[in-house]
């Protein structure tokens, strides 16, 4: 009785190892995944952002509480990701932040209250100059 419990035991950890070295694959494609979309602490402004990003083209003018703002849509950040990377900016040009996940959270809390969304492509982003 004693072997049968043992032999129950190890095949659980055996299940339990492949497991946890799925899941920890996983969080390691993750992690590269995320240093890959992360900005880097040069991005400012859209100029920036297209500098150091000209492949991303699709964009949404999203209006929230009477202020402009872009959302510039990159790629998926997460294995499991149900939208892609996404990064604001004001209607100055001014980086506001980036979400990892646009399918899974509602965007930054600037964008959240959006009255009105545009699709446009990044390059037809038009931004004010300023004095």
């Amino acid at each position: 009785m004693l072997h049968k419990a043992w032999r129950f035991v190890e095949i659980l950890l055996m299940l339990l190892g492949v497991v946890a070295i799925g899941i920890i694959a996983l969080k390691m494609q993750d992690s590269s995944l995320h240093e890959t979309v992360q900005p880097p602490w040069s991005v400012r402004t859209l100029d920036d952002f297209r500098k150091w990003r000209p492949q991303y083209e699709n964009a949404f003018r999203i209006e929230a509480r009477g202020w402009v703002y872009y959302l510039v849509l990159g790629e998926r950040a997460r294995v499991l990701a149900s939208g892609p990377s996404g990064y604001v900016f004001d209607g100055r040009g001014n980086f506001v932040g980036w979400i990892l996940d646009t399918g899974d959270d509602s965007f930054l809390r600037v964008v959240k209250d959006e009255t009105g969304r545009k699709a446009l492509p990044v390059s037809a982003i038009a931004i004010p100059a300023t004095h």
